[in-house]
């Protein structure tokens, strides 16, 4: 989990590496904001023919093509207002291969899409109004957080999750729209979905970059309580869902709320491995992906190392003395964090202030009463899979409740996407997500809930299947 988002202050670099490496969105795109307000009709589920679906989402910047049979994910880049073209892969946008063109009515509500593809005839996408969405606000203390609750248009009382975020400044979409992609697949197929930005993020109050795993996981739990609240959510059938260091937070929450009913983890962080242990993997992982020699990689663990004992000690001479002489080599020098000098242990503006990077998850998992889903990839850079799988399971299957599930996906990256290498360094080129990630989620899950009224023509056919 790189978290080399250097907070010495509350600024964010610009090429900050965020969700264990993941590429936030500043470095995806140097394009403008997005107005929420013109952009926010445009996301949803379109209907392209009798059982197929292509969904719409988006970033902070960007907006993204997904098609859920296919598994394909395309950041779209803005040719106007209304028409956005994609490329060859996640975030390569030349030569174009398919624009899409949205069209609103007479009112100004967006009611369809036109698809065009190179060597196919054009193609229209009707909305399909599977879920209706509505924007609410909850409360975790003194801070506010704002979020889309998408609810199922068909019978309720429905099931519901809610949605928790990987590192980083990350609103209710996600990174590379990850979280609403998600969501608005679990609403077409009966399971209302509350997403919501993190804290001091889009519409919600609160500092994000100073906030602990306590912090984070009341602020899922404040959302918990919130679905429970409503006549159209079922109380009882509440879970959580998160990715990556989410994974952390869901652990802690569960040390927090017996409320929770289940638990849907995707290559999460706080699967077996303490922060520092994890931040230790990922590094040497990314850095020998990177071409490093082995003796520049243990330097710059030893540095690490050395950080973390001055956050548990305060003692920060051998720390010091090791980032004077790792920055006389230019090749490691962006690999290391601040000098003892730019820490000011009294506020907790870094995530090695703020997090606690000597928390254990396991045991809390061990005496956590619900199901269990724990989704990886095979070749994630991030979470050392091989590693923490046994030790999960080993866990939940000590429990009274042993009903649990663990899933590795082969050539699958951190964000699930099918990958080569797993490395950060070829995001851009990913295509899609594994064959059947999204299904099981949703086929785990409603073997586990009661999803009233719906119908055929309300869920994806895959989602059907036993």
């Amino acid at each position: 989990m790189s978290f080399r988002r250097y907070l010495v202050s509350t600024a964010i670099s610009s090429w900050c590496v965020c969700s264990f490496g993941v590429l936030c969105d500043a470095q995806e795109a140097n394009d403008r904001k997005l107005d929420a307000k013109i952009y926010d009709p445009f996301l949803g589920t379109y209907r392209t023919g009798s059982d197929e679906f292509v969904s719409i989402g988006r970033t902070e910047r960007r907006l993204y093509y997904f098609e859920p049979r296919s598994g394909i994910i395309r950041g779209l880049k803005p040719d106007s207002e209304a028409t956005w073209s994609a490329g060859p892969s996640l975030m390569v946008y030349s030569p174009a291969e398919l624009q899409l063109t949205f069209v609103r009515n007479g009112k100004g509500d967006v009611t369809e899409l036109v698809l065009k593809q190179r060597g196919r005839a054009n193609q229209t996408a009707k909305k399909a109004r599977v879920y209706r969405e509505e924007k609410v606000t909850f409360q975790n203390g003194d801070v506010t957080l704002a979020g889309t609750l998408l609810v199922p248009s068909t019978g309720g009382p429905h099931p519901a999750m809610v949605f928790l975020h990987g590192s980083g400044p990350q609103d209710r979409n996600g990174y590379v729209s990850l979280i609403r992609l998600a969501a608005d697949h679990f609403a077409r197929n009966g399971i209302a979905t509350l997403i919501y930005d993190k804290r001091g993020v889009g519409a919600s109050t609160g500092n994000w970059a100073e906030a602990s795993f306590d912090d984070l996981a009341g602020d899922a739990l404040a959302g918990l309580r919130l679905l429970q609240s409503r006549g159209d959510i079922r109380p009882r059938q509440v879970g959580l869902w998160g990715s990556s260091q989410a994974g952390w937070v869901m652990a802690k929450a569960t040390s927090l709320s017996k409320q929770i009913a289940f638990i849907i983890s995707v290559s999460a962080g706080g699967s077996g491995y303490t922060v520092a242990q994890q931040e230790l993997y990922n590094v040497e992982t990314e850095m020998r992906a990177g071409g490093f020699s082995q003796a520049e990689i243990d330097e710059v663990l030893a540095t690490r190392r050395l950080l973390f004992n001055f956050v548990r000690t305060g003692n920060a001479g051998e720390y010091g003395a090791a980032i004077q002489k790792g920055r006389q080599n230019s090749r490691i020098k962006d690999w290391l964090t601040p000098p003892p000098e730019e820490i000011d242990r009294k506020k907790r503006d870094q995530w090695f202030l703020a997090l606690d990077i000597d928390f254990d998850p396991v045991p809390l998992w061990a005496r956590y009463e619900g199901p269990v889903l724990q989704i990886f990839g095979e070749l994630d850079a991030s979470t050392p899979v091989r590693q923490v799988v046994p030790i999960i399971a080993k866990a939940l299957a000590s429990r009274k409740n042993t009903d649990f599930a663990i899933k590795v996906f082969p050539k699958a990256h951190h964000l699930i996407l099918e990958a080569k290498t797993g490395s950060d360094s070829e995001l851009e080129r990913l295509k899609r997500y594994v064959p059947g990630y999204f299904d099981l989620m949703t086929t785990w899950l409603l073997a586990r809930t009661n999803v009233e009224g719906s119908t055929p023509d309300s869920l994806t056919p895959a989602s059907r299947a036993p």
